[in-house]
């Protein structure tokens, strides 16, 4: 195989995620739109409820693996994964945010 630039192989195809239904990353909802006026609060608390939506589509991907219904496991897998990696990304940012709270109370006026 030649390769034709940095990174591409003559005759590679490319590589297809296995489940096109899951966005490309764990958080990809997460991110705000950075639109103008966007708050703090409501960026936080559209990102607990894509985490809460996460969760509880893992939680029915489950249900349905447990009572027949779904025969892919490895879809299963990566939505609980999915839900699992947001969770804790929005942990950090919480651990994250108390830290700072923390930091604050400590300074002296």
């Amino acid at each position: 195989m030649a390769i034709d630039g940095p990174l591409s192989l003559t005759g590679a195809q490319p590589i297809r995620p296995a489940s096109p239904a899951l966005p490309a990353s764990p958080v990809e909802g997460m991110r705000p739109a950075g639109a103008p006026g966007t708050s703090f609060a409501e960026i936080l608390r559209s990102s607990i409820a894509e985490v809460t939506e996460l969760q509880a589509q893992a939680d029915t991907a489950i249900r349905d693996l447990a009572r027949g219904r779904a025969g892919d496991v490895t879809a299963v897998v990566s939505r609980v994964e999915q839900a699992d990696l947001a969770f804790r990304a929005l942990l950090a940012v919480r651990n994250k945010l108390v830290e700072a709270y923390e930091e604050i109370n400590r300074l002296r006026i």
